[in-house]
């Protein structure tokens, strides 16, 4: 096929490519379904969990990531494109801010690596390209049990602008969507220390907080929630008489209100073996800076898939 393509006068990239990638970002987020438990690592046995769905409040939660992954992809037929992934999170600043039944202002710093596999199917009509992009990562953490996987598909279209003196060297402009799924799970633990620096004073404020809440409530929510407030109130006694071995289990389904997004983009292809590009994806629930270098390369030899 690719030698048909050539035949027809249409130069196609090099198979294989390196490529190095930086973005930087903002992502919100929903959460619901939030289980706690309270427990002490010298414990193996683990905390009951408690269900606060029906009393939990949250305000907006954003994610503020800075990552970088190296993706070394080819290309197996004209138009499809295969590609691996693997990445560091190098710092997420994830802010929850939990309202009810306890005010708590919760800002971690999380990282970690992750590794993932995509396509891309490609093509062009007259001086106008167009791509589907769908890739899916698994990202580990130490404080989760299993990896968070996540899906991004893409969608870009645009213009490629060549230059008659230098054939090799064009500047591609695009804009598009992107579409992104977060898994809905997520369980873990943090300890008191991480949770809270200046403990045991700050889960005694927590505790305050609880008596305050459950006080606020009419007489038919406090014989409604007796039994989680007793249970709350139970479990951060025992984490203020445990900070050194305490710590909090979590369980709770994350996901993105808004999943779509809207992106634009440019590249510019200095020749056939570097390429820099940069991509601003913006409004949803996610904005985002993708900084790109792509270097790439062909091994000459025998096409087995020819006669």
């Amino acid at each position: 096929m690719g030698n048909k393509v050539h035949k027809a006068k249409i130069r196609l990239p090099y198979p294989t490519g390196v490529m190095f990638n930086t973005l930087v970002g903002t992502q919100d987020l929903s959460l619901n379904d939030l289980q706690l438990g309270f427990g002490r690592f010298s414990d193996t046995q683990g905390p009951n969990m408690i269900n606060l769905d029906e009393v939990v409040r949250f305000d907006d939660i954003s994610a503020q990531t800075s990552t970088f992954n190296f993706r070394v992809d080819t290309w197996v037929l004209p138009f499809l494109n295969v590609y691996g992934i693997v990445g560091q999170t190098k710092k997420a600043d994830i802010s929850v801010r939990l309202i009810d039944p306890i005010p708590l202002d919760v800002t971690t710093e999380v990282s970690g690596t992750y590794l993932g596999f995509g396509l891309m199917a490609a093509g062009a009509v007259g001086p106008l390209f167009f791509s589907l992009d769908a890739n899916r990562t698994w990202n580990f953490n130490e404080r989760l049990d299993d990896p968070a996987t996540v899906f991004i598909s893409g969608l870009r279209a645009g213009p490629v602008f060549r230059f008659k003196n230098n054939p090799d060297m064009n500047i591609t402009l695009w804009t598009g969507a992107m579409y992104s799924h977060l898994d809905g799970e997520t369980v873990g633990s943090i300890s008191v220390q991480e949770l809270a620096p200046d403990a045991p004073g700050a889960v005694d404020n927590l505790i305050v907080e609880l008596d305050s809440w459950y006080n606020n409530l009419g007489p038919i929510e406090q014989v409604l929630y007796e039994g989680l407030y007793n249970r709350l109130s139970d479990g951060l006694n025992n984490l203020s008489n445990s900070v050194n071995d305490g710590y909090i289990r979590y369980s709770f389904n994350k996901e993105i209100g808004n999943p779509w997004n809207m992106l634009v983009g440019a590249q510019w292809q200095i020749n056939y073996r570097w390429q820099f590009r940069a991509e601003a994806q913006f409004l949803g629930d996610r904005t985002a800076g993708l900084f790109s270098l792509n270097y790439r390369f062909g091994v000459r030899g025998k096409n087995w898939l020819s006669d």
